[in-house]
């Protein structure tokens, strides 16, 4: 198992997707975006985790310039999940790795909003309205394709 770790952290920055039954399987050599933990972008029921670095990366860099907490509470999500809870059915942007959803309100989400194109964001999803608790702004880093224009800015 030793081996697999170091052979992990050696060549996590090179490596493609990784996919993951339980976030509980992620050792910490593999995990190396600080202020987040797998849990966080695991998917509700299962545990279930798709990790692409590159998109971990850009959020990352995103929270040090924000240079404040941001608490996620959807990141990747099963088809099986998606379908319960989102109107893209078994596909979606939270189905690819690629997307999270931040809670945030207020003049911290007009911070974050002022920086996330400039990290690379694609798709920018805004929830400002009802309960604080509620608010969220959506993340993914979607490539432009048929039927999907980017750089979207969307409100829910």
């Amino acid at each position: 198992m030793g081996l697999l770790r170091g052979l992990l952290r050696g060549t996590l920055k090179n490596m493609g997707d990784v996919r993951f039954l339980s976030w509980r399987d992620i050792s910490g050599d593999f995990w190396r975006w600080k202020n987040f933990t797998p849990e966080e972008f695991a998917s509700r029921g299962s545990g279930a985790l798709l990790v692409v670095p590159e998109f971990m990366d850009k959020i990352q860099a995103l929270r040090a310039a924000l240079g404040r907490p941001m608490v996620i509470t959807s990141g990747y999500r099963t088809p099986e999940h998606n379908a319960l809870v989102s109107n893209t059915g078994r596909s979606g942007p939270h189905t690819t790795g690629r997307a999270a959803d931040v809670s945030i309100h207020g003049e911290a989400a007009l911070d974050l909003l002022s920086i996330v194109k400039a990290h690379g964001f694609t798709g920018i999803g805004i929830s400002q309205k009802g309960p604080i608790a509620d608010r969220f702004i959506h993340l993914d880093d979607l490539p432009k394709d048929i039927g999907r224009p980017r750089p979207w800015t969307w409100s829910y």
